[in-house]
């Protein structure tokens, strides 16, 4: 399988859980975050990887709007990608089979994205998979994302 026909595939796959194509890269939008995910091929083999990177409306006073800079060129307020168990998926020269490679990769959606893009859609999920060390956040952020519970929890 090539890059060009993964890309497709996942494309295919990842509509059922909300994310839509745009600029190259597949995007769900929510009122409090904008998640991304992107291709990047290795300069040094044929591994590609998959970073998901996400943008926090209010954080540092930005608010974000969709653009082929953000899908492509920015990092994101918060920035990861799969976990090791997946790598494989990823690896394009490995010996699996392109519907063993398709099998893994809805595995893969199934048992970590489709919760994972869930919980992230909303800053108190961000903040829940950060307390559980499921997700990294950088001191900065994690102070912002605090501001803004807080800011959230005084107006209801």
């Amino acid at each position: 399988m090539n890059l060009k026909v993964l890309k497709r595939t996942f494309a295919e796959i990842t509509k059922s859980i909300g994310l839509e194509t745009k600029f190259g890269g597949f995007v769900k939008e929510t009122e409090e975050v904008i998640i991304v995910l992107s291709f990047q091929k290795s300069n040094y083999s044929s591994q590609v990887y998959l970073n998901i990177k996400l943008y926090i409306q209010g954080v540092f006073g930005k608010n974000y709007q969709l653009s082929r800079e953000v899908v492509v060129n920015d990092v994101g307020d918060v920035f990861r990608r799969v976990p090791k168990d997946y790598d494989e998926i990823f690896n394009l020269n490995t010996d699996l089979s392109d519907n063993a490679r398709i099998e893994y990769l809805k595995k893969f959606i199934d048992e970590f994205l489709s919760g994972f893009v869930q919980q992230v859609s909303t800053v108190k999920g961000i903040m829940s998979l950060a307390e559980k060390g499921e997700l990294f956040l950088l001191p900065a952020v994690k102070s912002e994302l605090e501001k803004i519970s807080e800011r959230n929890r005084l107006y209801l």
